[in-house]
């Protein structure tokens, strides 16, 4: 019996250890397998991390250049609207124009008698300027003293063509008896002739960073944009080959009036600088105006829906036909009202006392 017992006891032992050595081969492989999917899952982590990384960056920086090339309040339609009240004049407020959203055009008010005057100017252009410095007044004028009847939209524009154009700048003209209604912005008032250009400036276009300029105004101070802008064209004789740095042209709209430390740092941060590139092209693509398709050369002035064709530096033939429309839509606004009123006529002069007939000698 003894002999029957060991012998089974050794079986067992031997059956024991074959058992526990496939169970530990079996440990080993379950292992060995989960550590491969360990690795394989891993690797997947890995990748699946690498690209959330990317599409974030992606965003990121999409929505960074989205946000370079958003615009500045109160310039949704690519412009800045201007009306008077009797005494001065006020910006429409709108929001931002996000960056590759197509700008909002402001409402046609022609159906109740009023007349916008919309203007494309290039501030590196001597044509602008010069229409600038025939118009800008009686400009000014209408819109103060028509109390709302006669609005005027200013869109700057920086055109390639007209790169290094003011090198050879308008004359200033001669200030007349008139002139004293309004003071206009005076030489001493504005950058001296030498200017020596900022490194940090280079490879920025000056038409493109005066555009910029008015845009930090319209985006922080919107009620001194008229002002600047008669700053810039009045500044413009007085610099060289290279136009103002950044830092003069900081001083000239602080000069003009806005002291704004918002603004300053949107100047010399190029802020806007994208979203004129952008109002520019768009400017050059289409039009939103009857009878013109697109930008080609500033100054472009819109008359209530008409383009002006006559000579930019003659201001009687720019008020007549400013009268010309305004006295059409006026008409057509009241047909069939009853209304037998004469129909008014906007003055070109800041004087106190009614004028008739425009004139073309006031100034700002």
């Amino acid at each position: 019996m003894s002999y029957q017992r060991s012998a089974k006891q050794k079986v067992s032992r031997k059956e024991r250890r074959l058992t526990d050595r496939e169970l530990a081969k079996q440990e080993r492989e379950r292992r060995r397998r989960r550590e491969q999917q360990r690795k394989v899952w891993l690797r997947v982590g890995a990748a699946v991390l690498v690209v959330l990384v990317v599409a974030g960056v992606g965003l990121a920086v999409r929505a960074r250049i989205l946000e370079g090339q958003r615009g500045p309040a109160n310039m949704a339609s690519d412009g800045i609207l201007l009306t008077g009240d009797g005494t001065s004049v006020s910006a429409a407020s709108s929001a931002p124009l996000p960056g590759g959203a197509t700008p909002t055009p402001n409402p046609d008010n022609s159906a109740s008698g009023i007349v916008d005057i919309v203007a494309y100017v290039d501030y590196g252009d001597p044509a602008s300027a010069a229409f600038w410095a025939a118009n800008g007044a009686n400009i000014r004028s209408w819109v103060v003293q028509s109390s709302g009847e006669v609005t005027f939209e200013l869109r700057p524009v920086a055109l390639d063509e007209n790169r290094g154009a003011f090198t050879a700048p308008p004359s200033t003209p001669a200030p007349t008896a008139t002139d004293t209604a309004t003071p206009t912005p005076t030489a001493s008032a504005t950058p001296t002739p030498t200017v020596t250009p900022n490194p940090l400036d280079a490879g920025y276009d000056y038409a493109q960073r005066a555009a910029n300029a008015v845009a930090c105004v319209a985006n922080f101070a919107s009620g001194g944009a008229l002002d600047v802008n008669d700053a810039l064209f009045a500044a413009q004789p007085t610099f060289g080959d290279a136009g103002l740095t950044d830092a003069q042209l900081v001083t000239l709209v602080n000069d003009a009036g806005v002291v704004d430390t918002r603004v300053a740092s949107c100047i010399t941060g190029h802020r806007y600088l994208n979203w004129v590139l952008q109002a520019s092209a768009r400017a050059t693509i289409s039009v939103p105006f009857d009878g013109v398709d697109a930008l080609s050369s500033t100054p472009l002035v819109v008359v209530g829906g008409q383009e002006y064709t006559g000579e930019i530096t003659d201001a009687t033939s720019f008020q007549t036909f400013v009268m010309g429309v305004y006295t059409a839509v006026y008409s057509a606004a009241n047909a069939g009202t009853g209304d037998t009123t004469a129909t008014p006529t906007p003055t070109a002069t800041a004087t106190t006392e009614a004028s008739p007939t425009p004139t073309a000698t006031s100034t700002p």
